[in-house]
């Protein structure tokens, strides 16, 4: 059901409206009664003890899983530098290899993921031929 606005109602049903308003404040002010009387009651049981408090829900930073970084002599820029210096004009499957062979830890779920990144980023690098990099220089 639509909203009606009372701005567009006619006198006749302003009235109208005052008038089932009027009607209805009876009995929400014996809501209103019992609920006080409710929370009076509450109130003098006295204050809540810590364990019957409701639980506080976690926040978004604290349901997070924490992942250890991986701690690493080089970064991955340096060691991506090392490797096309030695062998310019690999892929990055070839480049993924040689950086796990070089003893570069990652906890990444998709490691093979990050190098492109990397490499398309890095000011370092640039692209020799598809899918090939190289050190810039």
């Amino acid at each position: 059901m639509a909203k009606v606005r009372l701005s567009d109602l006619s006198i006749d049903d302003l009235k109208k409206e005052i008038q089932r308003r009027q009607a209805a404040l009876p009995g929400l002010i014996a809501k209103r009664d019992e609920l006080d009387r409710k929370i009076t009651e509450l109130q003098a049981l006295g204050p809540v003890a810590p364990a019957l408090a409701a639980p506080k829900a976690p926040s978004a930073r604290s349901a997070r899983v924490k992942v250890k970084r991986a701690k690493n002599d080089l970064s991955l820029p340096q060691v991506l530098t090392t490797i096309l210096k030695a062998k310019p004009g690999q892929s990055v499957a070839e480049l993924t290899q040689a950086v796990l062979a070089a003893g570069y830890k990652s906890t990444s779920k998709d490691f093979k993921a990050i190098l492109p990144q990397t490499l398309y980023r890095d000011e370092r690098f640039k692209r020799v031929g598809r899918g090939k990099f190289a050190v810039k220089g």
